[in-house]
């Protein structure tokens, strides 16, 4: 997803535009702040979980399978 966000969920359905719907998701944002006086960098990681999500396509960047477990 555009704007630093990582979407991770179950496939329900898609069409041509890859507009999805997402069950059982995980949203994880990503937010770097820059400490002008030292600059250091502070990276903030915000986690939720969503039961049924709606994604638009457009914002859509990659679409990869699950990782595979032995």
């Amino acid at each position: 997803m555009r704007g630093d966000r990582e979407l991770r969920g179950k496939l329900h359905a898609y069409d041509q535009h890859l507009n999805m719907v997402l069950g059982e998701v995980e949203e994880v944002v990503t937010v770097v702040e820059y400490d002008e006086d030292t600059f250091e960098e502070h990276v903030k990681m915000t986690k939720r979980n969503i039961d049924m999500l709606y994604v638009r396509g457009d914002g859509v960047i990659l679409v990869s399978p699950p990782l595979r477990t032995s």
